[in-house]
């Protein structure tokens, strides 16, 4: 939308992590984001901006040998996002910070982490209609992307109900996922969409210590995304969209969000 306007997305995944070196992990994901666009604005060399600024709240419970964990939190943050032409590009930064809590056999832990990260989003519009689009009146629009982000996790040292004193250090972590998306634009207004990414997450090997004992390195292997969604625009001033992404490999289950989004006009 070239308008200013305000948008809210909540979301939710289900799903199961075997850790390489660690254990499977049952795990729910929740959340919400609440932000703010600017209008489109023309800059320098053919482009066009918008500003976004968000703010989010996030939690999650994990499961795993016993244990069970729970996290809640919050973020803010902003995004810069550039067109020009069929062309875009975003980049994000945000800051954040989790509180959480592990039930164990010996009791509830408590612990701390402060969050930062940046992403970009890049990729191209190719828009064509062929002889299917001819005869239902619908283009349709195929979309190649690119995502890299890098995010540094610092949880303070503390010590476990078990009397285990858990000196960890920052992690740092970069995640690549190039995709593809295929969009259908309906005569009608609803556009309902395609899309498949494939995620690989590298983790910086960091040291975490219980007493004087080095726990192994946990990762997460690489895994596909694949799922559809829809989105249509009510009336000029409100925009609606739903998503059903399953994850396999690495990670497996399923990611549901949905947004809404009001304009407000120049």
């Amino acid at each position: 939308s070239e308008d200013r306007g305000y948008w809210v997305k909540p979301y939710v995944t289900f799903e199961r992590v075997p850790l390489k070196n660690g254990p499977k992990v049952s795990s729910i994901n929740y959340g919400t984001l609440f932000g703010y666009d600017t209008a489109l604005k023309p800059i320098k060399f053919g482009f066009d901006r918008v500003l976004t600024y968000y703010v989010g709240y996030n939690g999650s419970t994990q499961s795993y040998s016993g244990i069970d964990g729970y996290n809640n939190g919050g973020l803010i943050g902003a995004t810069m996002t550039l067109y020009k032409g069929n062309f875009f590009n975003a980049t994000t930064v945000s800051v954040g910070a989790n509180v959480g809590e592990m039930s164990t056999m010996y009791g509830h832990d408590y612990f701390t982490s402060l969050l930062a990260g940046v992403g970009n989003k890049t990729g191209y519009n190719f828009e064509f209609r062929g002889k299917l689009g001819n005869k239902l009146g619908t283009t349709f629009t195929l979309q190649p992307n690119f995502f890299i982000g890098y995010t540094f996790i610092n949880t303070f040292d503390y010590t476990n109900k078990a009397g285990v004193r858990i000196d960890s250090d920052p992690m740092s972590a970069i995640q690549i996922a190039p995709g593809i998306k295929f969009i259908a634009n309906t005569k009608n207004g609803w556009q309902p969409y395609l899309a498949v990414n494939m995620v690989w997450n590298i983790f910086a090997h960091n040291k975490v210590m219980a007493n004087d004992v080095r726990l192994p390195n946990m990762s997460i292997d690489p895994y596909v995304q694949y799922g559809l969604g829809v989105q249509k625009r009510f009336k000029d001033r409100f925009t609606a969209f739903a998503q059903a992404m399953i994850q396999n490999g690495g990670r497996n289950g399923i990611a549901l969000s949905f947004g809404l989004r009001w304009a407000l006009g120049k």
